[in-house]
């Protein structure tokens, strides 16, 4: 396999490979250290496929492997608060039906035109960083209910596109 390949991919690893560690550390308390974690693995979900358009090894495996990865990184962060009490079941329930329409129509059109859908992890990620930061009641609903806003206005945005979408 080419390391044109392979930098990337492994590079979108880390994302994953951290997440023991990630839970170490808020589970001892050191929420900077934690979010000194989430930062690094959250800039390699930005550095991953700038190397693989720089190394002309995009691949649309590569595309959905990093979609993965960021969708293990998020939903396991996102389950641990649940977890933790922090957000309800449903949350995990809507990420999880956000990532899908979001392979389910990258699969049916190669070119969807989307504006809402791409801010949608960085969503979650900032949900993550006031959850870490501000751990309350209403850092809690804020998230909640940004995220469900954010989903509603992806799945209109990409029901729209499809609509223009020609046949």
């Amino acid at each position: 396999m080419q390391k044109s390949i392979l930098v990337p991919a492994c590079i979108s690893s880390i994302r994953i490979a951290v997440l023991p560690l990630w839970f170490y550390l808020y589970n001892s308390g050191n929420i900077v250290l934690c979010l000194a974690v989430f930062a690094a693995a959250a800039f390699t979900d930005l550095i991953d496929g700038f190397l693989a358009r720089r190394l002309k090894g995009s691949t649309r495996f590569g595309a959905y492997y990093d979609a993965a990865t960021d969708f293990a990184f998020v939903i396991g962060i996102f389950t641990f608060f649940s977890l933790k009490g922090f957000y309800p079941v449903w949350l995990l329930l809507l990420i999880t039906v956000s990532f899908a329409q979001f392979i389910a129509s990258s699969v049916y059109a190669k070119k969807l035109h989307d504006p809402i859908g791409r801010f949608t992890g960085s969503a979650l990620y900032i949900g993550v960083v006031l959850t870490l930061v501000i751990p309350s009641k209403a850092t809690f609903s804020f998230v909640e209910y940004a995220f469900f806003g954010f989903f509603l206005l992806s799945l209109a945005s990409r029901a729209v596109s499809f609509a223009k979408k020609p046949a």
